[in-house]
């Protein structure tokens, strides 16, 4: 049974780390992400806060490239729609507010909520979904 065991740990380790190499190519790569900013405290929303999105490619992802940047409207909302490229495996949506000075002073962090839930990871998101992200900004 030990002898078994080591070879099964390493066929385990060479699957996680070559998953996304075997996805299927008929797959389709569109991806949507929408939602809102908003003030915590005011429940107003928060316009031309910057919401990037990031991928990473690679067996061992280090860093990740800048695949798209929007603003959001007057309203708080924002949405993007893309065609992930080939070589992704994950793909993530930050929230830049601290791009903009006035939203730097005026904030320290945010809180995040998947498809109306909040959670306490941020942000990624399933290549091919349709998924939703809002921000509730923390004043200072």
């Amino acid at each position: 049974m030990r002898k078994l065991l080591k070879p099964l740990l390493y066929g385990g380790v060479v699957m996680l780390l070559t998953e996304g190499c075997f996805s299927s190519p008929f797959k389709s790569r569109q991806t949507t992400v929408f939602g809102t900013v908003t003030d915590n405290d005011t429940k107003l929303p928060v316009d031309s806060v910057q919401v990037m999105i990031t991928g990473e490619k690679g067996v061992v992802a280090s860093s990740a490239d800048e695949l798209k940047i929007i603003y959001t409207d007057k309203q708080g909302y924002y949405s993007t729609t893309i065609d992930v490229p080939n070589g992704y495996h994950k793909i993530t949506v930050l929230n830049r507010y601290f791009d903009k000075l006035k939203y730097t002073l005026k904030y320290r962090g945010y809180f995040s909520y998947k498809d109306s839930n909040r959670v306490n990871y941020c942000c990624p998101v399933e290549i091919g979904s349709k998924t939703q992200y809002d921000f509730m900004m923390l004043p200072k």
